[in-house]
């Protein structure tokens, strides 16, 4: 009976036209190669995408774990953790500082002002206090501690050229209490593709990874397997530790804060800014006690200067500034919440995106009658876009640090044209220290409505897709050699050729950027690579 049936099933595949069974079907009209027959990928989104449960989390990893791996690998004799801490926080004081790298003053603009990229900055900011915390003490009320690990691989570029990004997200304890002493901090690694000849398919040991804890049900095991992921990597894959110099370093991710170490009478905003890792050496040849491992601000990416949308700007980058910016509307025209974006080069980019005030509102300094926004009108009419100008910029506003986590969370600021309404955060943070969620019966740290809503199912969505295409058998490309140097750069000389000297935050900036220079923009989850 079991021949016969077998014997039938195979007759009906044959007048299907259907591959025999157990071999490959053939592939839709997007997907290239072969695909498996397998089940339709369903991870948990909170196990394998935004990982917020409490007991995971807090044993997974901590802010010391973090630096010191990085203190460690840098080689740098006597490094450790708390000086790389110290050294953050003081490029938020005046110099000279505790005189470990950059101080804020260091830099200004044509005014005098201090300066990150010739747009003005806030120096110092309270934050520079940090200098004296006890950020790794578990009972300090300065201790910062992790409340979420994120699974970004929706921004792995469709070449594979990486496998996208893998965050960790700390938050001081004093916030869990006081609203005015917050403080948060989130480390983007771009993890790279050990097999890049094989493209997209290269990444897949990566993938399998996240998508294998929403198996596990024990929340332990799965904070012993991120611990691994995070610190350790998948050495039988060939996947590096996410927590290297590298993936934090010019043209690759980064590290950034949202900041508010506050006072009920001061009037410092709540404030977003950005870092690079850079590790450099006086010594053509590295040697041992001539080189040092650093936190160097830079610009915060996608975030260009309010300024530069007002007409009556002196800035003498307002007019590139709005040429460039009418050649993004297309695309911040898509109806798509998920899709919508502006790319901004980076010489428009400040060094700070405030979340309160008028310096980041965009819609503030733009003139809906001026010449700006009839260009604007002119080119929505072109593409046939039933949208103003002013939801154009708002629109825009989105994309910036500042846009995304307060700005845009108030009517009208959410509305953005074609029935579109930007998603609301949690009041300047996607992820809060100060609230808990209980689903599935584990504790979560709270996530916004827009993490909930719309961006962790369209990570999920991607994610899903990804697993779903993978071909049948693993790509046998060539895999890179992975390298237990954490790799220098060298600095620059003096211009008095005083000698070798640190390289300069714009000289870090540029390096990204030329690093950056033929990096594809479409990911496999879209072209915006913010969020």
């Amino acid at each position: 009976m079991l021949i016969r049936k077998l014997l039938v099933l195979l007759f009906v595949h044959s007048l299907l036209g259907l591959p025999a069974l157990g071999q490959p079907i053939p592939p839709g009209p997007i997907t290239p190669g072969l695909v498996c027959a397998r089940p339709v990928p369903d991870v948990d989104p909170r196990r394998s995408i935004f990982v917020t449960e409490v007991e995971v989390v807090q044993n997974a990893l901590s802010l010391e774990d973090v630096l010191s791996s990085l203190a460690r690998e840098s080689q740098v004799p006597g490094l450790q953790a708390i000086d790389l801490w110290d050294q953050w926080w003081d490029t938020q004081n005046t110099s000279p500082g505790l005189g470990l790298g950059v101080n804020c003053d260091d830099f200004s603009d044509s005014q005098g002002n201090p300066a990150i990229n010739g747009f003005p900055i806030e120096c110092p900011r309270n934050e520079g206090a940090e200098i004296a915390a006890t950020p790794f003490d578990p009972s300090s009320n300065s201790f910062y501690e992790p409340i979420a690990l994120v699974n970004r691989m929706d921004l792995m570029p469709e070449d594979g050229s990486n496998c996208g990004e893998y965050r960790v997200i700390f938050a001081r304890r004093s916030g869990q209490n006081d609203r005015f002493k917050r403080n948060l901090l989130i480390f983007e690694a771009t993890l790279p593709n050990p097999n890049p000849g094989c493209e997209a398919d290269g990444c897949r040991a990566v993938a399998e990874f996240w998508a294998g804890l929403s198996r596990v049900s024990d929340p332990l095991v799965r904070a012993r397997m991120l611990r691994t992921f995070y610190l350790r990597g998948l050495p039988g894959e060939g996947i590096e530790p996410v927590i290297r110099i590298a993936h934090f370093a010019p043209g690759a991710g980064q590290i950034r804060t949202n900041q508010f170490l506050n006072t009920p009478s001061s009037s410092v905003f709540w404030q977003l800014r950005e870092y690079k890792l850079a590790r450099f050496c006086t010594d053509p040849a590295g040697a041992i006690g001539t080189c040092d491992l650093q936190f160097v601000p830079v610009t915060v990416k996608t975030n260009p200067m309010g300024e530069l949308f007002d007409e009556a700007s002196g800035e003498p980058r307002t007019r590139p500034f709005m040429r460039h910016f009418i050649s993004q509307v297309d695309e911040l025209a898509a109806p798509d919440l998920n899709r919508f974006f502006n790319a901004i080069p980076d010489e428009f980019n400040a060094g700070q995106s405030n979340s309160q005030g008028t310096e980041n509102d965009y819609v503030s300094h733009f003139d809906p009658n001026g010449r700006f926004a009839r260009r604007i009108d002119r080119k929505l009419n072109r593409i046939g876009s039933n949208l103003s100008p002013t939801e154009i910029v708002r629109r825009s506003q989105t994309q910036s640090c500042a846009g995304c986590h307060e700005l845009n969370n108030q009517s009208p600021a959410n509305l953005l044209g074609d029935g579109v309404v930007w998603p609301a955060s949690l009041g300047f943070v996607h992820v809060t220290e100060r609230d808990t969620d209980v689903i599935n019966s584990a504790v979560h740290f709270r996530v916004s409505p827009a993490l909930e809503d719309v961006f962790i199912p369209h990570r999920e969505r991607v994610f899903e897709r990804y697993l779903g295409r993978l071909p049948c058998t693993a790509c046998l490309s060539q895999p890179l050699t992975s390298s237990n140097s954490p790799g220098f750069m060298l600095t620059a000389q003096s211009a008095d050729d005083a000698g070798p000297r640190p390289p300069t935050p714009d000289e870090i900036r540029a390096l990204d950027l030329e690093l950056r220079e033929d990096a594809p923009r479409e990911t496999i989850g879209g072209t915006r690579s913010v969020h």
